[in-house]
């Protein structure tokens, strides 16, 4: 059940990214979580038995789908850093390929070295944990992960210091969160390879408690900071519009009452523009430019002119 969860999150991570992901904004989060809810999805008992029949078995699809993860949280780790332009030396080294590769290349090895028998089992850990290259193997690939989201969590931190919107305030305490539980929950997996290569079922059944809730409490908090400036950017902009419409209707008589004074101001644009704050600035300047004909008997009341300004305010102070 609790993959089941993470998959979920990470698939809707995926269509908030790419629902909501602004124009010409770098994908490097968005590839992140594609193949991080891939490698989440190897974690569901059925589908990694079925999938890793068709490679003929021996659990040959454990190693990439662990690569796909260390890969995915790589480059997560580098989109958050550069959409917080706070990269530090820990981070350069952390987040660089080179760190990258060597723990790949460490994983891969321990890997193969691993005595897999040629049927598919459902926990690599609990099949092979005893074999110290086992052991090895997951606990490089959860060592290079620790350092990693430790790098993010210092970038979260300096941005939660550093920031003044709220929206950014809100992502970066989640990604905190998360990355806090992440670092705990690479700490509780070490530990429990640690347990199994000793053969110390004390230390391993008391690690073995953690992992899920932490695995939970990371996915929880990591994908809803990395959705939450995108829905909030979004809810505001909803509601933007909402009120630049509304600002629309309460200025349409007037306007159309100003066009009718001067119409020649209706004629200069061929094609209306379908943004409401494009419409709504050029009503407003059609309405002053009325009032201010001494040609036409159009004039402004007080409260014509106290809703205009009103309107003005929205326009020029960003207040909607």
């Amino acid at each position: 059940m609790a993959q089941l969860i993470i998959a979920a999150l990470m698939w809707t991570l995926v269509i908030v990214l790419v629902v909501f992901r602004r124009a010409n904004k770098e994908r490097s989060v968005l590839y992140a979580a594609i193949l991080i809810a891939l490698s989440m999805m190897m974690s569901i008992d059925p589908l990694y038995l079925v999938v890793d029949g068709w490679f003929g078995g021996g659990d040959i699809t454990h190693l990439p789908s662990c690569l796909a993860l260390m890969v995915g949280v790589f480059f997560l780790a580098r989109g958050v850093a550069r959409a917080g332009h706070m990269q530090s030396k820990w981070s350069h080294l952390a987040l660089g390929p080179v760190t990258l590769i060597v723990a790949c290349v460490v994983v891969s090895v321990a890997f193969f070295l691993v005595e897999r028998g040629p049927e598919t089992t459902v926990s690599f850990g609990a099949a092979y944990g005893t074999q110290l290259a086992a052991g090895v193997y997951s606990a490089a690939q959860y060592v290079y992960l620790g350092i990693v989201v430790s790098a993010m969590a210092l970038t979260a931190l300096r941005q939660l210091q550093g920031s003044t919107r709220g929206r950014e305030k809100v992502s970066a305490w989640l990604l905190l969160a998360g990355s806090v539980a992440a670092i705990a929950l690479c700490l509780d997996i070490v530990a429990i390879n640690a347990a199994g290569v000793a053969q110390n079922q004390a230390l391993l059944s008391g690690a073995l408690v953690f992992y899920t809730p932490l695995q939970i409490v990371t996915f929880v908090f990591l994908t809803f900071g990395l959705m939450a400036a995108p829905l909030i950017r979004w809810a505001r902009y909803a509601r933007r519009q909402r009120v630049l419409s509304t600002n629309l209707d309460r200025i349409d008589d007037l306007w159309k009452t100003a066009t009718v004074a001067r119409p020649s101001i209706a004629d200069r644009i061929a094609t209306p523009s379908s943004e409401p704050s494009t419409r709504l600035h050029r009503r407003v300047v059609e309405i002053r430019d009325a009032a201010l004909d001494n040609r036409n008997d159009f004039h402004l009341t007080p409260e014509d002119r106290a809703l205009l300004a009103e309107v003005e305010d929205h326009l020029m102070a960003g207040t909607i």
